[in-house]
Parts: structure tokens; sequence; C-alpha cells
């Protein structure tokens, strides 16, 4: 083989870009791989991929400086999460030492809360937390409101929240949102903002999943009526990963995502460091 083939053959197994800050090589171990019936269209949807990682990387180093210092996580304690201690102190929830949530997520809140309720009409939510999706979500009027919570105090704090409201239809049912769901009816809005409640389920929602809600997408489609809404928290700073939207779009006819702003997490914050979240509207 001379030279030139040579040259050909290698250039056909990689995709590299390096620039000054960093170097990326993509090396195809079988041949057949991305086997499109012909090589430039491999050829073109390979090298998008890999530009797309560089303009990814980028904008990372763009932003990250701006992150917020954050506190390391702390391991969740083995046990049963339905019975652990829940305290509300300072503006946030701990539960077995770890920040479930905290006020700083107030806009966010707010913004999903309208983005469920825009029917008005019934409106599933998993997980009650400081109760700040729960207030926006009467606020914004609603036929019914169903929050499914597992920890037991925390769900004592929701029945004693919705105590307050009497002329509402809010009903609070206590457990895991894996066997309450499939139980219950259908909704026109379904939110979710769940806590991972061991190491297995931090480590399968949050660092492998495209995002953490992506476990409850087969189960909040099921749950909706024709042309609902569902909406999450996402851990997307300003825009959604193509993992993501393609996971979503196995579930749903259509989505939109906007980006709130303002966020301010403080320094210790475990689990957020930015001042931005994506909300997405997803469409039954």
């Amino acid at each position: 083989m001379n030279d030139d083939s040579t040259d050909r053959s290698l250039r056909a197994r990689q995709v590299r870009r390096r620039l000054r800050d960093v170097e990326i090589t993509l090396e195809f171990l079988r041949s057949s791989y991305i086997g499109a019936p012909r090589g430039e269209q491999r050829h073109w949807v390979t090298n998008r991929a890999v530009d797309e990682l560089v303009e990814q990387l980028h904008h990372l180093d763009l932003v990250a400086p701006d992150f917020v210092g954050s506190d390391t996580r702390r391991a969740i304690s083995p046990g049963a999460w339905e019975k652990s201690d829940a305290t509300y102190v300072d503006g946030q929830l701990l539960i077995e030492d770890q920040q479930v949530m905290q006020d700083w997520e107030i806009p966010l809140m707010r913004r999903m809360a309208e983005v469920v309720t825009a029917s008005h009409g019934d409106v599933l939510e998993i997980g009650f937390g400081l109760g700040l999706s729960a207030g926006f979500i009467e606020d914004c009027g609603v036929r019914s409101h169903t929050i499914v919570e597992l920890n037991d105090r925390v769900a004592e704090v929701a029945r004693d929240w919705a105590a307050t409201r009497p002329h509402a239809d809010i009903e609070v049912v206590s457990g895991h949102w894996q066997e309450q769901v499939p139980r219950l009816g259908l909704y026109d809005g379904v939110f979710w903002d769940a806590f991972p409640t061991s190491e297995q389920e931090f480590d399968e929602f949050v660092l492998r999943d495209s995002t953490v809600a992506e476990a409850f997408f087969p189960a909040a489609a099921s749950r909706l009526r024709p042309g609902g809404v569902f909406t999450y928290y996402t851990n997307e700073r300003d825009s959604l990963s193509r993992r993501h939207q393609r996971s979503l779009l196995r579930y749903f006819s259509s989505f939109a995502v906007e980006v709130v702003d303002g966020l301010a997490p403080p320094p210790d914050c475990e689990y957020w460091w930015t001042d931005s979240m994506c909300v997405v509207t997803a469409v039954k």
C-alpha cells in the first residue's frame, strides 16, 4: 500500500480535532461501525458528533469558572428512606444528611408550576420537599392536586399544608412512586422533583441516565391524558443533550425548552452549582 492510500485508510478510521487547549481523536476499532451505505455519510455524521463535543467543551470552559464552590456530597446512608428523619432548617430540607431541597429553587419551582398547570386541570406531583412547587401549583389554580411522597415525615408536613387549604382538592399519597403511580388515574399535568434514595439510585439516575428524571419518563407518559404536559427537575444548565432529547421523544410527541436564569445556589450547595437551569414542557 502506498503512502497516499495509507493516509486515506487512516483518515477513514479516525476523526481528529486539535485546538489550542484540547485534542480529540476518535478512532474506529471496527470498520463497519456506523456502517452507512456511503463513506461520505459516515464521515459527515461522525464529524458532526465530534464538532458538537468540541463546542460543548469550549462552552464549559467559558462557564465553569462561574460555578459556585459547592461542598462534596456525602454518601446516602443505607436504610429505609421513608422512615428517615426529615429536618427543615434555614430554608432547606435535609434527609439522611442529604440536601434534598433548598429555597434558591423558588424561581425554578414557580416556572415549572406554571408549566404543569397551564390547563388548570388535574395535576400529579412527585415529591413534596419544601412545598415550594406545591404552593405555586395551588396558586396557579387546578381542579385537583395529587402528591406522592415517600418520606413519612415529609408526607405528614404535606398533609398539614393541605389542611390549610380546605377548599382545594388535594390528596397526599405515601409511598414510592414506582409502586403508587401505576395505581393512580390520568392527569393533565405531571410534575417530578424526587430525590434519589440510595447510592444505587444516585449512580443510576444522576450519573448514568441522560437526566435525573429519565427513569420516570415512561411512568409520566402513562399517567397523562392526550395533550397533557410533563415537567421535571432537569439538572441541565442551558440546553438538552441529544441523548436527553431522544429519551424524551421515545415517550412524548414533542417538547419545548426554556432557561430559568437568576438562580443563586449557596456556596455549600451539594447538588447544583450554576445560576440557571432548563425547564422542559413535554407534551403527551
